[in-house]
């Protein structure tokens, strides 16, 4: 499977909190320039201050080569925000925490009343010298099947890169953050990570606790778990409990029956064989001649599964694709998140990631086989660790701790990756945390404005108890997609 279809990746009340610290005095964000930063082709954008902050590559040669770290701060709307801002930690492993600024300064609004939001690239992603790999001309490496050329474009790529990989850890960027809580001077952090986000903040926690006032942990990644050893399990477990949904909806069922069945049977059909069809490529608009396979399958399936809203197309695609034997919709959509993803993940700092924190543990003996996404994942891996120079991850990396700083567990019900199960993991290694489950939501759920507001108030108290969580109740799945026209009324 190509690299950017295996990246693991990869969107209240007004008071104060038991621990408010005394406010800013002045304003510590003086001196950033003013910026705006736009997502969705510009469909997206916000208001904020941006700035850089240089580090040592390599913490222990701090005369050695020295790289920028870019951030940007959506102030708080106070005149008086409270000294302990709120830090988003973003997926992956590559994603900039900048392109994040407009969404979750929208999820996060009421917060942003009284408290700075920050976002700061992680070594390796957005504009903190990043190691992205563009394709060749002509040339589609995020569905390339041929393992050997992708490592050759990957190993091209690292040519590129002014980066020592190994200094490209999650280690690496705890380490960063602390750098610039101390710049800023900054006494705590409320910490909110997403996705590999969970990991990173769970690292800065161990690492810091001292300066950790609160912590939310958006689709949790398990301190234990081998990042991207379990994809292929979960992405079935999910895409059955949709099919099963699908069965308990009466006009779904009526209009698609036999998904699990269908769904085997794509399964089996693609396995080891392709279907030449012809598409059009979303960013050119040029058709072409591509052979659908069991990738392009895969990643269709899988990152429609991570939306509920692009969850509820899947069954109508699955159908269409098992009934007609024309899997064109399905291969338009592989090419459109593929597309995504390319500007969305730094692909070198996922495998700097992968191959010195995962790759080295990684589980043997779990069969995927017979899974839509197979054994890919350890294929991938297996290649390119192979050559790729690793960093060192500390001895107690992956054991479990404990920590009494108070913790929001948040997952969702259909989540393809990160399922409530790791959620409730978590739970059992935090002796102050709270799970919540969003029922028919999928990967990532602040962005809910229920979800949003509960996670503010948890900010606000630095507490658990008594927290207000009525409204998930009318949190639900959407509605499926019954035609072209789309959801059902």
């Amino acid at each position: 499977m190509g690299i950017k279809s295996i990246i693991t990746l990869t969107l209240s009340i007004l008071g104060v909190g038991a621990f408010t610290g005394a406010m800013a005095e002045g304003d510590r964000w003086e001196g950033l320039e003013s910026c705006e930063i736009s997502i969705a082709g510009g469909r997206l954008t916000a208001e904020a201050r941006c700035g850089t902050l240089e580090v040592a590559e390599n913490p222990d040669a701090p005369d050695g080569r020295r790289i920028e770290l870019a951030f940007a701060v959506a102030p708080a709307r106070s005149s008086r925000a409270l000294a302990d801002p709120v830090v988003y930690l973003a997926g992956g492993p590559g994603q900039s925490a900048r392109d994040t600024l407009p969404i979750m300064q929208r999820a996060l609004r009421d917060l942003n009343r009284d408290r700075d939001l920050v976002f700061l690239d992680q070594r390796g992603t957005g504009g903190s010298n990043i190691l992205d790999c563009e394709m060749d001309e002509g040339e589609d490496m995020w569905l390339d099947t041929d393992l050997a050329h992708t490592s050759e474009q990957l190993q091209r790529c690292m040519e590129r890169w002014d980066a020592d990989v190994r200094y490209y850890t999650t280690s690496h960027g705890a380490a960063d953050l602390e750098h610039f809580r101390q710049h800023f001077d900054i006494e705590a952090l409320n910490l909110i990570g997403g996705s590999y986000g969970t990991r990173m903040a769970q690292v800065y926690l161990r690492n810091y606790p001292d300066h950790v006032r609160s912590v939310v942990l958006d689709g949790v990644v398990p301190v234990q778990l081998r990042l991207g050893s379990e994809h292929g399990i979960m992405l079935d477990r999910a895409l059955h409990r949709l099919f099963d949904a699908c069965d308990q909806d009466s006009e779904c069922s009526e209009r698609f029956p036999g998904l699990d069945s269908a769904f085997s049977e794509l399964k089996a059909r693609y396995r080891n064989n392709s279907q030449s069809i012809f598409v059009t490529h979303p960013r050119s608009g040029q058709g072409f001649e591509m052979n659908f396979t069991r990738d392009v399958l895969a990643t269709a399936l899988r990152f429609l599964a991570y939306s509920p809203e692009s969850q509820m197309m899947i069954p109508y695609l699955v159908h269409e694709a098992a009934a007609t034997g024309s899997p064109e919709r399905l291969a338009s959509q592989a090419l459109i998140v593929t597309d995504q993803m390319m500007d969305l993940i730094a692909v070198g700092l996922n495998f700097a990631v992968g191959c010195s924190e995962d790759w080295p543990g990684w589980p043997e003996g779990i069969d995927q086989s017979t899974t839509l996404l197979g054994d890919s994942l350890t294929e991938v891996y297996r290649e390119i660790c192979a050559w790729w120079p690793a960093g060192e991850a500390p001895e107690d990396f992956h054991e479990p701790f404990d920590s009494d700083v108070p913790m929001l567990i948040l997952s969702g019900e259909l989540d393809p990756v990160t399922p409530p199960a790791y959620g409730n993991e978590a739970l059992a290694q935090f002796s102050n945390a709270r799970h919540l489950v969003a029922e028919g939501r999928g990967h990532i759920v602040l962005t809910n404005p229920c979800i949003g507001g509960i996670a503010t108030r948890f900010i606000r108290t630095a507490a658990s108890d008594n927290l207000e969580t009525d409204c998930m109740d009318a949190i639900g799945p959407e509605p499926f997609f019954l035609d072209l026209l789309g959801p059902a009324p």
